[in-house]
């Protein structure tokens, strides 16, 4: 890959970032709330001396479910924020894609639902990891926008299988295309990555390591 190419992936990556990031935003933001309501509901009942474990419950409860979305959705920003150690692992970054992707503040946006084949440990690629992360967020971002509230968007599948041939990702919607963009899809073929569009969804073949 050359110097401008690089330059380019790194760009298009970031911007893509920056966007699923800005998606993620009020989720990230209604789980902080939900947590600190909860708590603050537990900690003004347990001051009452009277006050029964069972009255609080539901809301310690609900402030565990709230911090247990928030570490999820944190880890991965974070992991995708810092640089990706090589050989990438696919099966780790489209599971943060799919957790950032499918976080929104829409409800007419798409769920993502990740699908896991009968591999074991990690499954690398030899492609580079800015192209990786690209490769998988860019049709992604697309497919889970939804334009119609009261019609929300079908759910995303996201099938990910190790063959011998390569690591397959296959991105699929009911009643919508997956697509790769045509601005990432030669930087995403000069790195190996065989890209396949069809009726069916977008297959992505990655190189083994």
């Amino acid at each position: 890959m050359t110097p401008a190419v690089a330059d380019d992936t790194a760009a298009l990556w970031l911007h893509a970032f920056q966007r699923a990031v800005a998606r993620a935003s009020h989720d990230v933001k209604d789980a902080l709330n939900g947590v600190s309501v909860n708590v603050e509901v537990v900690r003004s009942r347990a001051a009452r001396p009277d006050t029964p474990a069972a009255a609080v419950l539901q809301f310690s409860n609900a402030a565990g479910q709230q911090l247990d979305r928030l570490s999820t959705l944190i880890d991965a920003i974070l992991s995708l924020a810092r640089a990706e150690r090589e050989p990438v692992d696919v099966a780790a970054v489209l599971r943060r894609m799919t957790i950032l992707c499918g976080a929104s503040s829409s409800p007419a946006d798409a769920h993502v639902r990740l699908i896991k084949g009968d591999y074991t440990g990690a499954v690398v690629t030899s492609a580079r990891g800015d192209v990786v992360r690209l490769a998988l967020v860019a049709p992604l971002l697309d497919l889970v926008r939804g334009e119609n509230r009261a019609h929300p968007a079908s759910e995303v599948q996201c099938a990910l299988s190790g063959t011998a041939d390569g690591i397959l990702v296959e991105i699929s919607a009911a009643g919508r295309r997956a697509v790769m963009p045509e601005s990432i899809a030669d930087i995403v073929r000069a790195a190996g990555i065989r890209c396949t569009e069809g009726d069916q969804g977008l297959s992505l073949a990655f190189p083994h390591a």
